[in-house]
């Protein structure tokens, strides 16, 4: 059903950490004020205390890197917040385009030294294309070259500064990433003084998941409780559910696969929740509408071909081509209306190799209708 890894994932853990060393502080303790106060969440004694741990292990630090911290915020300095990856270190590391794992650091970087320069140019362009953004619907295709790399860093929205840091990092890696792996060693070897009791948190978690489950996989839940039971190749699946501790309030479901019919579903879930701060709860609360975001929705279903995209990924998902196929356009402007539906949480995505699968999203167009009926039928 389940297969929970608890263990900590030193690689993206340490990475994270310097992130919020790089921060001003405290990093940790606002951000979990901010989120509670964003969602409507009351934090129960059990989130405190993992706040005050997380906030402890922030504070040890920004003591162990006091003298560092230039080099630091030069690598790990992040634009927003911590669930999006938004540092140079997460990019030239490759860490949000590798799958989980309990690599040591040092393991990390053999792997990364394997790689032929073709692969690392393909993960980086990947990284790039996500860079910055809460979703992406890019994919490669195995023969990116330096000059698309270069294209896509043209295209982004960054300062020319930023961007001119980020090219110096991309073609002096080597040298970088053998100083930002000292410093994610440091990192790693602070965290393992805590790793009992970040194990001690995640089984807690692991208890919550599945009392809240009832025997369900969690991938199934997600679909049966957010997505309406629609057809979905991962549904039935067993699911691998990696915990995440210093990102604690993140949420997310992936899929992973060759072939749509041999795709297997992946969460990613945060330490913080709990009966009295649900998941379920946090979800329900970032569907809630302001007037802004409704106006903005509006205006996107005026249009026919969103509208039409919407309506076509209701029962199952379905990927470019095929609505370019169905609705008589270009794929490169299905690609235009889905960025507009993503950024609205009105459509949502699924990878699977080079395909990206969209699927409308019940939560936020069953909020959307409930929005309307309590504004204009006072319902």
């Amino acid at each position: 059903m389940n297969r929970y890894h608890l263990e900590v994932q030193y690689v993206p853990e340490s990475v994270t950490l310097l992130n919020m060393v790089a921060l001003p502080a405290p990093y940790i303790t606002n951000y979990m004020n901010q989120l509670a106060v964003r969602y409507g969440l009351t934090p129960d004694a059990r989130a405190h205390r993992i706040v005050d741990l997380l906030q402890e292990i922030e504070d040890a630090a920004r003591a162990e890197f006091a003298e560092d911290m230039e080099t630091v915020r030069f690598y790990c300095a992040c634009e927003e917040d911590l669930n999006k990856p938004d540092s140079f270190a997460d990019l030239i590391m490759l860490i949000d385009v590798v799958s989980p794992g309990s690599y040591s650091v040092k393991d990390y970087q053999e792997s990364l030294n394997d790689l032929t320069e073709q692969e690392f140019l393909t993960r980086f362009y990947e990284g790039l294309k996500a860079y910055g953004n809460s979703v992406t619907d890019q994919v490669s295709n195995d023969t990116e070259t330096v000059a698309d790399i270069m294209d896509i860093l043209l295209q982004k929205d960054m300062s020319d500064a930023r961007k001119l840091h980020l090219q110096q990092l991309f073609f002096h890696r080597k040298e970088h990433q053998e100083k930002l792996i000292g410093l994610m060693i440091r990192a790693e070897k602070l965290l393992k003084k805590y790793e009992k009791k970040l194990l001690a948190i995640g089984q807690e978690l692991v208890d919550y998941v599945e009392g809240e489950l009832q025997g369900q996989s969690l991938s199934d839940y997600i679909l049966g409780e957010f997505y309406g039971n629609m057809a979905i190749p991962a549904a039935g699946k067993d699911c691998d559910v990696y915990l995440y501790y210093l990102k604690c309030a993140i949420m997310g479901f992936y899929m992973r696969g060759q072939k749509i019919e041999e795709v297997r579903p992946l969460a990613a879930v945060g330490v913080i929740f709990s009966r009295e701060m649900s998941f379920r709860a946090l979800l329900e609360q970032r569907a809630q509408l302001s007037e802004e975001k409704v106006m903005t929705m509006l205006k996107l279903l005026a249009d026919k071909s969103k509208f039409q995209i919407l309506s076509a990924t209701g029962a199952e998902p379905a990927y470019g081509s095929q609505l370019a196929s169905m609705l008589g356009l270009t794929t490169a402007t299905i690609s235009h209306h889905t960025s507009a539906l993503l950024e609205q949480d009105l459509l949502t995505l699924d990878k699977v190799d080079t395909k990206i699968y969209y699927r409308a999203n019940p939560v936020m167009i069953r909020a959307l209708i409930q929005y309307l009926q309590d504004t204009l039928l006072h319902e």
